[in-house]
């Protein structure tokens, strides 16, 4: 159910629970359980102590929303719009977050350990409830019970403040961690599976060394060694591919760590790009010509391609969770043969990926 399609008497008692947050005669606490709240709207509202077990929020938009000391128990967040959001000290036991951005939110002292509740339905039968149906993975605690940790897969939780946090059992697997905060967070039973903890402080952490095998970390050594040799192979690129290809043959940067590049790949003109396999996650591609690029099987997580020519690129099999396509151009790209080659993203992983206003332009051959 939309916001549209919410009936009204729900935002006024949103807006009666803000006059109780706030200390405002004529309010009341919001308690609304097992609620169907999907693709609900309520961008910087105060929700501080709201309760909204068990309620289906997946595609949420709470940006900047005061959630404070909420209780999101075993709520569907999926796909939900977190960015700067306050949860604080809030109930999140059970709650999937699959997909969700929580970009920059405060996570301070939440308790995301795992959780069930059953629901009593007509029959007076009670009913196992869970936050993401679909979920396959699932954990048995000590009792023998089916017990699911939080799910944070493929959620983009970057410069996220998650200090004192209980995550005992979340599942981070695909997830972007750049520049959070972990402090003192309880990580007991925690996966970490191709998890992305580029500038990430692990020190004050308790946490198996093991458990951090297979996660995307800080550019290394050679990495980092090897910038210069890429930032030149770049401009050589470049400049074959303004001059027309007249001699040689491009540069190849397959399976290549091209982070340590920064913004240097912005507003280039890079048609026939080939970097398949490459890393370069949160690059900005901003305004670049890379029509006909090879991207297959790259890691392009929260990569910034807006505005850029993308016609006949091949994204097969990348992964491109959170990657901005805001305004650029997906039409097949003609050759001068006559050929269309499609811009492809077949199996792709697309989870969270934008592509809001793709800008159509004139076809021109290359």
């Amino acid at each position: 159910m939309s916001s549209a399609a919410l009936p009204f008497q729900f935002f006024d008692a949103v807006a009666s629970h803000e006059r109780f947050a706030s200390g405002r005669p004529g309010g009341l606490r919001l308690i609304l359980r097992f609620g169907s709240l999907r693709g609900v709207m309520l961008q910087q509202r105060d929700l501080r102590g709201a309760d909204l077990t068990g309620c289906n929020l997946e595609s949420g938009r709470l940006a900047a929303a005061r959630l404070d000391e909420a209780t999101l128990y075993c709520c569907d967040l999926r796909q939900a719009d977190l960015r700067a959001a306050n949860l604080t000290n809030a109930d999140l036991r059970g709650v999937s977050l699959k997909a969700a951005n929580l970009y920059g939110a405060c996570l301070d002292g939440t308790d995301f350990r795992d959780a069930r509740l059953a629901k009593v339905q007509a029959d007076g039968l009670f009913r196992v409830w869970s936050a993401d149906p679909e979920r396959e993975r699932q954990r048995f605690g000590m009792d023998g019970e089916v017990r699911l940790g939080v799910d944070f897969r493929h959620a983009s939780m970057k410069r996220a403040r998650l200090g004192g946090a209980r995550l005992q059992g979340a599942d981070f697997s695909g997830a972007n961690l750049t520049g959070a905060s972990l402090d003192a967070a309880v990580l007991e039973g925690v996966v970490f599976n191709d998890t992305i903890l580029t500038g990430v402080n692990l020190e004050r952490v308790h946490l198996d060394p093991a458990a951090l095998a297979g996660c995307v970390r800080d550019p290394d050594a050679a990495a980092l060694a090897r910038s210069a040799q890429l930032r030149e192979a770049l401009d050589r690129f470049e400049a074959w591919v303004v001059g027309g290809r007249s001699s040689g043959t491009g540069e190849d940067f397959s399976g290549e760590d091209l982070r340590p590049l920064g913004d240097a790949l912005s507003g280039r003109k890079l048609a026939g790009l080939s970097a398949p396999g490459a890393r370069a996650i949160d690059l900005r591609f901003t305004g670049s010509l890379l029509a006909g690029a090879n991207f297959r099987e790259a890691d392009l997580r929260g990569a910034d391609f807006r505005n850029c020519d993308l016609r006949g690129a091949n994204f097969r099999g990348s992964r491109l969770g959170f990657a901005d396509f805001r305004g650029a151009d997906l039409q097949p790209l003609v050759m001068r043969d006559g050929r269309r080659l499609e811009t492809d993203f077949e199996g792709a992983s697309l989870a969270g990926a934008a592509f809001e206003a793709a800008r159509p332009r004139a076809t021109i051959a290359v």
